[in-house]
């Protein structure tokens, strides 16, 4: 892949700062950060709990409250 004409500023938290895809973004010219660094000043926030909302992300709230409960609660007590 080549390099991206619109970089990212993007942090990344364990345990998936370890994934391949993030090396090859960081090779496209993507700046890749680790837990610790200010996430007001990224554009996208990735981790096994975050979600980051504006209004473009909006319908996907109750996907993003199904998850949490079920990563919470486990599956089975999510349907209630």
């Amino acid at each position: 892949m080549g390099k991206s004409s619109k970089p990212l500023t993007i942090l990344v938290f364990p345990p998936l700062a370890d994934w391949e895809e993030f090396k090859a973004l960081a090779a496209q010219g993507h700046t890749i950060h680790r837990a610790g660094y200010d996430p007001g000043q990224c554009d996208l926030v990735i981790g096994p709990t975050a979600w980051f909302m504006d209004e473009a992300h909006r319908k996907y709230l109750p996907l993003a409250i199904k998850a949490a409960r079920a990563r919470r609660y486990g599956k089975e007590k999510e349907e209630a």
